[in-house]
């Protein structure tokens, strides 16, 4: 490894330089740390995998440079190496710089977040429809959840089956699923720290607590596959495997023998 990325892992661990996310009607938005150089930014953003940008089709991406003075090469090199490379939704493109709005406006991009349009939402009569509820509570889940299924919650959500891939769980506090878990979680979804996320199975790419994306690689992640806990720590997304349900599996398998 050379000098420079030692300097850049070396800024990445410092809390000011991590990238901030809070969840919204439209999707996520990301607030870009303004202490990195636009070079180490980029840096950062690329070392993301596609798999962690992931949302449902009618969701996406609003990207916050707070007061940064964006530049030409900048917003270049972000559509190609985030919006083009990685197949990046981004809705909106923010900023308190005006000369950075005036860039994005001139290059078409969209510089106000998306308004929440309550007119247009899905009926729940229809079986795609998002089921919500506002008293908090447990919501339980019976069976799997197939693709384009949606749970909005303010309390904490049980599935009594597999999270397929496409569904979508929003919950105020903690997420079981009990199956595999392969759709995308997010637990803390209204501001709270003090959840976890438990899956019987963990198959997703990613998963997020409060406003912390965790992100995972079916190549490097150990617990791939495995019944797994994931909670925050210090502000830190930690994912540990279910130790007690290996070793109940352990002493059944040694049971039969």
């Amino acid at each position: 490894m050379n000098i420079p990325s030692i300097n850049l892992l070396r800024k990445l661990r410092k809390p000011e330089a991590h990238i901030k996310l809070e969840r919204m009607h439209y999707g996520i938005k990301f607030f870009l740390p303004e202490t990195l150089s636009e070079d180490e930014l980029l840096k950062l953003l690329v070392r993301i995998p596609a798999s962690a940008y992931k949302l449902p089709d009618e969701q996406g991406i609003a990207l916050d440079f707070s007061g940064r003075q964006c530049s030409r090469r900048l917003i270049l090199h972000m559509l190609n190496s985030i919006v083009w490379e990685k197949g990046v939704r981004v809705v909106s493109w923010l900023s308190g710089d005006p000369e950075s709005i005036k860039l994005f406006k001139a290059a078409g991009l969209t510089t106000t977040e998306p308004p929440l349009n309550i007119s247009s939402a899905k009926t729940p009569d229809k079986p795609e429809a998002r089921e919500h509820k506002h008293i908090p509570g447990l919501k339980i889940v019976y069976g799997s959840m197939r693709s384009g299924h949606k749970v909005d919650t303010e309390g904490d959500v049980l599935v009594w089956g597999h999270l397929n891939p496409g569904a979508e769980i929003v919950a105020g506090g903690s997420v079981i699923v009990a199956g595999r878990l392969l759709g995308v979680v997010h637990a803390g979804g209204y501001g709270r720290n003090d959840v976890f996320v438990w899956a019987g199975q963990f198959e997703t790419p990613q998963v997020r607590i409060a406003n912390k994306l965790c992100f995972a690689d079916p190549k490097s992640t150990a617990c791939w596959r495995k019944s797994v806990l994931i909670t925050l720590e210090d502000g830190t997304p930690v994912i540990r495997e279910n130790k007690f349900l290996q070793a109940r599996k352990n002493e059944q398998e040694g049971a039969n023998n």
